[in-house]
């Protein structure tokens, strides 16, 4: 049976050439992503605006930048306070942010998750199981 611990190592420490190749998998995917985006604002602008507003056509690279204006001026606004507790994963929090393959070999660096497989082995399953009978006799 593979632990959380196991599967969490597999999931975050993997190899480097792994890292590697989904950061230039997300570079490309961001780009095309950001051509599609311009696209799409360029279509509906040209499609409404000169209808509804009597307004010009507007080409790609004036569609990016209105892309971009909007989100200078309306994005920026709720940003501060929604990030606030956006990474709050109560006690998983200090496990989702371990960085380095050395944190994932040590348990990171000895602090109080170094213990959780050696708990869940012992007093984990069977705790978990004990709530499940719990729950199907309410």
């Amino acid at each position: 049976m593979e632990t959380i611990e196991n599967k969490y190592n597999h999931r975050h420490c993997g190899s480097g050439k792994r890292r590697a190749g989904w950061i230039i998998l997300g570079i490309i995917g961001f780009t095309a992503f950001a051509f599609l985006f311009g696209a799409v604002v360029m279509w509906l602008w040209n499609w409404l605006m000169p209808v509804i507003f009597h307004l010009g056509v507007i080409s790609y690279w004036q569609a990016v930048g209105l892309a971009i204006l909007g989100r200078l001026l309306f994005g920026s606004f709720h940003h501060g306070a929604h990030s606030k507790g956006r990474h709050n994963f109560g006690p998983w929090k200090q496990r989702h942010h371990m960085h380095g393959n050395q944190n994932c070999k040590d348990g990171a660096n000895g602090s109080k998750w170094s213990h959780y497989e050696q708990y869940w082995q012992e007093e984990g399953e069977k705790s978990f199981n004990d709530y499940l009978q719990r729950k199907a006799g309410q």
